[in-house]
């Protein structure tokens, strides 16, 4: 996977889950890069892993469209951010 697939897979405007989406995406951010996670927070918000991090971690088109579904962003054009 690329950055621009990425990207593209990060647009999806939709998301439907249940329970914590903040703890979910850090699940499966955790697959990739164990041992990391919420790298910053503001209020009402975390900062996760950086982009290119997850990509060079391999991780899957099914997973950054989970993310996504999950109400995740990539803040900055750099890094995973989600709403709390």
């Amino acid at each position: 996977m690329d950055r621009s697939q990425f990207e593209e897979l990060m647009n999806c405007h939709f998301g439907n889950w249940e329970g914590d989406n903040a703890l979910q995406g850090l699940k499966i951010i955790e697959k990739y890069l164990p041992g990391r996670g919420i790298d910053g927070a503001d209020r009402g918000i975390i900062y996760s892993v950086g982009v290119d991090e997850l990509i060079d971690a391999g991780i899957t088109i099914e997973d950054v469209a989970e993310l996504c579904c999950l109400d995740w962003f990539i803040e900055d054009n750099a890094y995973l951010a989600c709403y709390v």
